[in-house]
């Protein structure tokens, strides 16, 4: 089991104790999707839980407080272009992060066009690992897949798979992602997609193959997970089922009659909630501390969200808190191979030539026991080499 980032201090080379108020503050942009069905407001919690950490713990940035300058996307891509705008034009932000910005990507890059770095934690949004002067730290929806072939493969012995997706255009996208890394890996894949409004799924992974699939792949959110999840148990399945941790979710546990489903979930982080990881368990403590409830630190967004915004000081202390400038941080930034809290222990920006801002192409996989309880089964998988 690996360790992990155990150490923020060290990792983010600050100083012990508060920052110094009577400095000038040095300021991160945040943009994020929120105020929508779908939208992650715990991932403005987690960023702005890591700020009050850095500030109170770890010095701030060279003795400089860090702030947060959130502009929130709710539901138009036209909103990307006015909290484009609005970072452009804000002298006093250095350099920018994205929460889960799944729509508003292109008209904010389209406004923005590179002139200060941006820093994504997982890029939902399709412009994103093509934007210039971007680093996404966990991985994108299409590279993010890739580990799911080898794991099918390699752990499964999986000839066969079954993609149960809602037909949103993120969910799409990672599909087809889906469906790619297992053909890569020499499996035959049946993919079905299914309104996001749909409550019975019986049909949808009947016709996937869900009743005789070596694995199934569910891409969903919340009620869709339900279905899926209760579509299978009226086939009586009794095949292993590899999902996101989106999955994991209380409307989900609520939905499935107060727990969450007994499947495998990769995952391009060490899970929150994994009781037997050191990285996972200095997370939930340190963030504890800067106010963020339990409910909010077991959801994926919050969680690496904290990480961007813990990546960023150690960035920006490398830079050194007097000499900050976007030229500056972007091109430290640009140098960044890791490693990332709760993620990977090494990141290659710029592997994938066809998406340069891509860093990560990595995921752990863990089997969920019921009551709680994980298991990780698997250390970090790379997708499979054809």
């Amino acid at each position: 089991m690996e360790e992990g980032v155990t150490d923020y201090l060290a990792y983010t080379g600050g100083k012990a104790g508060p920052a110094k108020k009577d400095l000038a503050p040095i300021t991160i942009g945040w943009v994020n999707v929120e105020g929508t069905a779908n939208g992650a407001p715990e991932a403005t919690k987690g960023a702005r839980a890591a700020v009050d950490y850095v500030n109170k713990e770890l010095g701030g940035i060279g003795g400089h407080p860090l702030a947060l300058r959130v502009c929130k996307i709710a539901s138009a891509e036209e909103e990307g272009q006015r909290c484009g705008q609005e970072m452009v034009n804000d002298s006093d932000v250095s350099a920018v992060a994205f929460g889960n910005v799944f729509v508003g990507d292109q008209s904010f890059n389209s406004v923005l066009k590179g002139k200060k770095p941006v820093l994504v934690s997982v890029a939902t949004g399709p412009s994103v690992p093509t934007a210039k002067n971007t680093a996404i730290i966990f991985g994108d929806l299409s590279h993010v897949w890739g580990p799911w072939g080898s794991y099918s493969r390699d752990v499964l012995h999986a000839k066969t798979a079954a993609i149960v997706h809602t037909n949103t255009p993120p969910d799409k996208v990672a599909a087809q992602a889906a469906r790619e890394a297992m053909e890569k890996a020499g499996i035959k894949v049946k993919s079905v997609g299914f309104d996001a409004q749909a409550t019975d799924l019986l049909g949808p992974v009947t016709a996937a193959g869900g009743q005789t699939a070596d694995v199934i792949v569910p891409i969903a959110v919340g009620q869709g997970c339900v279905g899926i999840a209760k579509a299978l148990k009226q086939l009586g399945s009794t095949k292993p089922v590899v999902s996101t941790p989106v999955c994991l979710s209380p409307d989900v546990m609520q939905g499935l009659g107060g727990d969450f489903p007994q499947w495998t979930y990769g995952i391009a982080q060490t899970l929150p909630t994994d009781s037997s990881a050191p990285d996972a368990e200095a997370y939930r403590k340190a963030s504890a501390r800067a106010g963020l409830g339990k409910e909010d630190q077991a959801k994926v967004w919050a969680a690496v969200s904290w990480s961007s915004v813990l990546a960023y000081a150690k960035v920006m202390n490398e830079v050194g808190g007097d000499r900050i400038t976007p030229d500056a941080v972007a091109a430290r930034l640009a140098e960044f191979t890791g490693p990332v809290v709760m993620g990977a222990p090494k990141v290659d920006c710029g592997k994938y030539a066809d998406s340069p801002a891509v860093c990560n192409d990595q995921d752990r996989f863990y089997a969920y026991k019921g009551k709680g309880a994980f298991t990780a089964v698997t250390g970090w998988l790379r997708p499979p080499t054809a």
